[in-house]
């Protein structure tokens, strides 16, 4: 059977080789943050492992610009699900983005956008969007609810897609990569028929989005929030906030920053998560 990796999360990577955009004059944990994310990914991260960044990955203005930033996150061990931050302007088109993908021969990063990721040995889907302002954050006004408003619907629609993949997971082989109808990229981890699938009910909706869902400087809810629970979603992952310090890390683990109506929500920047990927497969909340 071939080894079956873990799921990892880290946001906000910044990587700025295209264009001249010097971390450090945001404060001590960004000097050499390439580098020195770089190296704690690749020693925690094996070529079998799947990693979500959910969002700002690079500072390029547009697709050329950002080239080599995607390059540099391609050639890092492990499946890369990538996803838009607020920073994403070389982020237009999904076709533009996979035809840039096909030109320079990158290979191991995934968008999420208006989808969803099934990992069938794992009982793991992956949904989210970037997210956007909510609701009661300081300044929010009527152009932040129209955009509010629509990543409201992405995150509809990578839920609905989701579903539509887990219909059959428990059933997953080979083929099914063909009969669910999708991209087969969407469907990750090892394919061996004899792989171990299972039961329906354990199946785990995991939920990953750049900007926190809920107003985070009150610790408040909203629509988004109600999505989330209303989809029985126990785990929420975002970046965005930066500038906080993480007190205590047993075991390499991430404590939730807030717990509410039965969802932990996680801060994934990676100043916070010291630049190092960290697991949340097999993890207790």
């Amino acid at each position: 059977m071939v080894q079956m990796g873990e799921l990892f999360v880290i946001g906000d990577l910044h990587f700025s080789r295209g264009v001249d955009k010097p971390m450090d004059i945001f404060g001590k944990a960004w000097e050499n943050h390439t580098e020195r994310l770089c190296e704690n990914w690749r020693r925690i991260v094996g070529d079998e492992d799947v990693v979500v960044v959910n969002g700002d990955i690079s500072w390029g203005l547009d697709l050329q610009e950002a080239v080599p930033d995607l390059l540099l996150l391609d050639s890092l061990p492990g499946t890369k699900i990538i996803m838009k931050g607020n920073h994403e302007l070389w982020w237009t088109t999904m076709a533009k983005v996979r035809s840039v993908f096909k030109e320079h021969d990158i290979k191991t990063l995934r968008p999420l956008y208006n989808n969803a990721y099934l990992w069938p040995e794992k009982a793991v889907l992956i949904c989210g969007t970037r997210g956007w302002n909510v609701p009661g954050d300081e300044g929010f006004g009527e152009n932040d609810a129209k955009i509010y408003r629509r990543e409201m619907m992405r995150f509809e629609s990578s839920l609905a897609h989701g579903r539509k993949l887990a219909a059959n997971y428990y059933d997953f082989r080979e083929s099914l990569r063909d009969d669910l109808g999708a991209d087969p990229c969407e469907i990750i981890g090892p394919s061996e028929q004899d792989s171990e699938i299972p039961g329906r009910n354990e199946l785990e909706t995991l939920a990953f989005t750049h900007f926190p869902p809920f107003v985070f400087a009150k610790r408040e809810c909203n629509e988004f929030t109600d999505l989330i629970e209303k989809n029985n979603i126990s785990r929420c992952y975002f970046g965005h906030i930066h500038g906080m310090t993480m007190k205590e890390r047993e075991n390499g683990g991430l404590p939730p920053v807030w717990r509410k109506n039965g969802v932990a929500y996680f801060l994934t920047a990676a100043d916070y998560l010291k630049m190092e990927p960290v697991i949340i497969t097999g993890t207790d909340i």
